[in-house]
């Protein structure tokens, strides 16, 4: 025979079930309030420019595995103040990314476009409109083959750009095509060879990017 509650068990099985549906519906609203709004890109940049990246002296062939144009948000006070933040945090500075699409131009070369004005300033918190800013250019590149292999990473910072001169970063040949007892080692590069004893220069090789406006 089924077991038929009394009063007392009904009473207890509502509050329950009360207190659930309550508990529910306010991690609902905190989280809603809590979402990181979407951040837009520019679906029309104009700000255009053309990075050219040159492999010099390289002690095998390259290939780029990846590149992005990262964005920061540079005025921090329209982000949400610690108050409206869980645990009364700050707010994080947004950051993002969008790929930066490089072709090989020739064996030794490769090139592609990216925009400073990649993002939309605009009010995602309601607290006045976030500026956006093009922090780097940054291209991954890796000997052919396998995935565990040395990244060598290149970069132009945001503001190199208006410059528009070369910038060689150098790397020690002994890291290709792998850094021993290491996988996916990215190596950052040395960016003044004069640092270098003379002596050892002709161990390194170098990566030149140029940005001019396309």
């Amino acid at each position: 025979m089924d077991h038929v509650p009394n009063g007392r068990s009904k009473a207890l099985t509502t509050a329950f079930i009360l207190l659930l549906v309550s508990h529910t519906a306010c991690s609902g609203a905190m989280n809603s309030q809590t979402n990181t709004p979407s951040f837009k890109e520019n679906p029309a940049p104009r700000q255009a420019y053309r990075l050219t990246l040159r492999i010099e002296g390289a002690p095998g062939p390259l290939e780029v595995v990846s590149g992005a144009a990262q964005y920061d948000v540079v005025n921090p006070k329209c982000l949400p103040p610690p108050k409206d933040n869980p645990g009364g945090h700050t707010s994080p500075v947004p950051t993002h990314d969008i790929p930066l699409r490089l072709e090989r131009v020739s064996d030794s070369e490769y090139a592609g476009v990216f925009h400073v004005d990649g993002m939309v300033d605009a009010d995602y918190h309601g607290r006045g409109v976030c500026r956006w800013q093009l922090v780097q250019a940054q291209v991954q590149l890796r000997a052919p083959g396998a995935e565990g292999d040395t990244r060598f990473v290149a970069k132009l910072n945001g503001d190199e750009l208006p410059q528009g001169t070369p910038k060689a970063i150098h790397y020690w040949k002994a890291r290709y095509p792998h850094e021993p007892g290491t996988d996916s080692y990215r190596d950052y590069g040395q960016p003044d060879l004069q640092k270098v004893p003379a002596d050892q220069r002709d161990e390194f090789f170098g990566i030149v990017l140029t940005a001019g406006v396309a």
